[in-house]
């Protein structure tokens, strides 16, 4: 009897795996890899439990579900880094906001504050995000930590990796930039001389708005051990070359954000190997930090070899970052490198392992597009998040279907 119980368990733990288990064949794709294979042409990616197998013309397996694209291209889903997808609903409504914190700086986490419901969601999905950095925008020097999660809309499992890197500003109008570089590396020596957490009891620095917190500290003390990177936002020519000597003397990962007049000191970020977040489709200056703004802004860096990432400049349109690596591509950067800005090089750059490529043991975060992604006439046809498909809809299509119907 106790055999036959234990088969029988057996049998349906194993069936119960198979029916979740998902593998298929996508055939006959024009495939941008993220890697030194490029763009493929009419070759096949069989995927198995959420990553790609192989890749290569002709795959053939027996007894398989297959999606035939006809030639269309297929890249790996963009990914949003600095977005508040998730933590924000309506940006004027207090109430549908979790984006800040006036009780934690550095230490402030949004791991627990997503909404995988958010309306946002879906529609930035048929943009072609399927992951988004969800990031705090408390004002001061730290905004908090910065966590990646799905834009799958399941309630469980759209975390993917928390805390993942730290937010900092250093920007006019928020009282003087000289002490805010003394304060963002009076905290980093701090921490660095801390070796054992009963040290980080003892707090003698602090904020303008109160004194920084346990938590903080050791949000910080984790940047300073080089488990995560400190993400600075910073446009300014001047103030880039003084946040990379900090980095380079605290031997920190660095990670800029804004970076208007990033052109300007093109050589001496490619010589740092520092990752630069920009938003192309931003050429106005906004303050005078970014008098220098310029539309080939991308393309100066790429040519001085800048690692790049690709963002949007809202959160409810996240996925505009594709217009704007439009926009670059225009102004002269390569096509593909525009693509690994949305895709594998934000992976790399946040420490996301084997994600953000079309590569043998990556996770199979597809998108099918009818057209080129960087152009606004172009759409999602299909989107595979881990794997499994999900439903390419928001609220704005169901409307226009609605109403063409009547």
């Amino acid at each position: 009897m106790k055999n036959t119980f234990f088969i029988s368990n057996l049998f349906l733990l194993i069936f119960s795996l198979n029916l979740f288990a998902e593998d298929f064949l996508i055939k006959n794709a024009k495939i941008f890899t993220g890697t030194d294979q490029g763009l493929i042409k009419n070759s096949d990616i069989h995927i198995k439990d959420g990553r790609v197998q192989e890749i290569k013309k002709e795959i053939d397996i027996s007894n398989i579900k297959v999606i035939d694209l006809n030639g269309k291209l297929i890249t790996s889903g963009f990914i949003s880094p600095l977005s508040q997808l998730g933590l924000v609903e309506i940006g004027l409504e207090s109430r549908t906001r979790n984006d800040s914190s006036d009780v934690y700086s550095a230490g402030f986490s949004v791991a627990s504050s997503f909404n995988p419901k958010s309306t946002l969601i879906p529609y930035n999905l048929t943009g072609g995000i399927t992951l988004s950095l969800s990031s705090p925008s408390s004002g001061g020097l730290f905004s908090g930590l910065s966590s990646a999660f799905y834009l799958s809309g399941k309630l469980k499992n759209s975390l993917l990796k928390k805390d993942i890197a730290l937010i900092a500003s250093i920007r006019s109008g928020e009282g003087s930039k000289a002490a805010s570089f003394l304060l963002l590396e009076d905290f980093l020596t701090y921490a660095q001389d801390r070796n054992a957490e009963k040290d980080l009891s003892i707090i003698p620095l602090s904020q303008e708005d109160g004194n920084i917190s346990i938590r903080d500290l050791r949000a910080i003390k984790r940047v300073v051990d080089k488990e995560i990177p400190l993400v600075v936002r910073v446009d300014k020519s001047s103030d880039i070359l003084t946040i990379l000597d900090l980095a380079k003397r605290k031997d920190i990962e660095l990670i800029i954000a804004g970076a208007s007049e990033g052109w300007m000191v093109a050589n001496e970020l490619a010589d740092s190997g520092v990752p630069v977040i920009l938003t192309p489709i931003d050429n106005i200056p906004s303050s005078f930090d970014s008098l220098g703004s310029r539309l080939d802004n991308a393309s100066m860096l790429h040519k001085a070899g800048v690692k790049l990432i690709i963002s949007s400049h809202e959160t409810h349109n996240a996925y505009l970052s594709r217009q704007g690596a439009g926009i670059a591509v225009s102004y002269g950067l390569p096509w593909e490198e525009a693509i690994k800005a949305l895709t594998i090089n934000i992976s790399e750059s946040f420490n996301l392992d084997k994600l953000g490529a079309i590569k043998p043991g990556y996770k199979a975060d597809l998108v099918v597009w009818d057209g080129d992604p960087l152009e606004v006439t172009s759409f999602v046809e299909r989107v595979f998040i881990s794997g499994k498909e999900v439903p390419v809809e928001n609220r704005s299509m169901r409307l226009r279907d609605r109403y063409l119907e009547n």
